[in-house]
């Protein structure tokens, strides 16, 4: 039992250096999961097991993609990559960001359809009062 903890809290050591993103790509997916819940239960569609299925396989796809880019990048590309980059693991690092936007999307998605409004939108009409107020004050002094 102590030589499988002691293998363990190795493994867990050696990943440090990524534990981080990591934990922010598995995040950015169980808000995913969360707002299609939430999408599926606000238009009353069923949830299914095979799709919450899907969640496992992603993360591990997922976690394993970026552990796989920081392994290439730890030991293979660092060097490279510091020549023009001050940034450690600057390619697990932009990975992580592709995967992460790749779920904002989604999430955004979720939520325009379970509340049938488009947030690019509401932005753009948010813009446009503004200025629109900008005008307004601007005629007033």
């Amino acid at each position: 039992m102590k030589i499988l903890q002691s293998f363990l809290l190795s493994i867990v050591t050696f990943f440090s250096p990524v534990q981080g993103i990591l934990i922010a790509v598995g995040v950015t997916i169980m808000a995913d999961t969360i707002t299609g819940v939430y999408r599926c239960k606000k238009l009353k569609q069923p949830i299914v097991s095979k799709r919450l299925r899907q969640v496992a396989n992603k993360m591990a796809v997922y976690e394993a993609a970026v552990i796989l880019f920081w392994l290439m990048d730890h030991y293979l590309l660092s060097e490279f990559f510091k020549i023009w980059f001050s940034v450690d693991y600057f390619f697990t690092k932009i990975v992580a960001l592709v995967l992460i936007f790749t779920e904002m999307v989604s999430i955004k998605e979720n939520i325009e359809e379970a509340h049938s409004f488009s947030i690019a939108g509401m932005i753009r009409t948010l813009l446009k009062s503004g200025k629109e107020i900008k005008n307004d004050v601007n005629q007033i002094i």
